[in-house]
């Protein structure tokens, strides 16, 4: 009878042991495949570190997508521009003495960034009043490069808010005639002229402008420009009074025509919603508003 119960004793204790054996592989398992695929890790805390209510998987994949930067709405030459400065014009109709005339040629690129090239022509004819000479500045030829941004480029072409830099040179001539000197110890007056006077000038004009589309391809500009000397050598035996393309001070104005030739033969549809803002879609014909 003894014998049976620890036969039975020692059975026992057999079965517990291989079922406790059988559930510890269960429970931690060794998992030693290299070809399945490693199963995604969840994220608790948002990219702020504050904590989710529900864990997530793709948190990864969102946090570390980059920025990617918008490309330009407008092909790489979008069109050229031709214009003619007529400010000066509109002042000596008021009695403004002296002038400078020019062409302007850009290119549009993207809508965003115009090269732009300027030649022009400017004289002086210039007896001021109660003065004791009359400056005669020969017409000159003059010519800048620079270019204009186009705060604008995401809108629609034919409306520009811009500002630019212009670099300018000039090789110019000028007269000082009439010039008389009063003597009042002697009661008398003397008479002379500096002629062929030569002189050349490099300068620079920071610029602020607008351009408004008035008719098909017909645009109208206005510009600001603040001019700074960069180098100038004067007349032998003067200090000119006007520079060509330049003027007479600092501060100047243009006011011009502009016929814009389209090469990019496309046209602007409906607008596409990015980042909150809408940007042209790109398809077939010529700029319309």
């Amino acid at each position: 009878m003894m014998r049976r119960w620890i036969c039975r004793i020692i059975l026992l204790f057999a079965v517990l042991a291989a079922a406790g054996t059988s559930a510890q592989k269960k429970i931690t398992p060794v998992d030693d495949d290299p070809n399945k695929p490693q199963q995604p890790t969840l994220h608790y805390y948002d990219k702020h570190g504050e904590p989710l209510e529900e864990p997530v998987l793709f948190l990864a994949e969102l946090d570390t997508v980059a920025n990617v930067r918008p490309k330009p709405v407008y092909p790489l030459l979008y069109s050229a521009n031709i214009g003619v400065n007529f400010f000066d014009g509109i002042m000596a109709i008021f009695g403004q003495t002296h002038g400078s005339y020019d062409l302007q040629a850009s290119l549009s690129l993207f809508n965003w960034i115009e090269p732009v090239v300027e030649l022009g022509v400017g004289y002086a004819n210039n007896h001021p009043e109660n003065s004791n000479f009359h400056y005669k500045g020969k017409p000159s030829f003059y010519g800048k490069i620079g270019f204009n941004y186009n705060f604008l480029y995401k809108s629609n072409p034919d409306y520009q808010v811009y500002l630019g830099l212009r670099f300018g040179y000039t090789n110019y001539r000028y007269d000082i005639t009439d010039v008389t000197i009063n003597s009042g110890y002697w009661d008398q007056s003397n008479h002379f002229s500096i002629m062929d006077q030569k002189a050349h000038a490099f300068y620079g004009q920071a610029v602020a402008g607008i351009k408004v589309k008035i008719w098909k391809q017909i645009s109208m500009g206005w510009s600001f420009r603040y001019g700074f000397k960069m180098k100038e050598t004067i007349g032998t035996n003067s200090t000119p009074w006007f520079i060509p393309g330049y003027g007479t001070r600092a501060i100047n104005a243009t006011f011009s025509l502009i016929y814009t030739i389209p090469i990019h033969t496309q046209k602007i549809e409906t607008a596409l919603k990015v980042i909150g803002k809408g940007e042209p879609h790109i398809s077939g014909g010529i700029p319309e508003p």
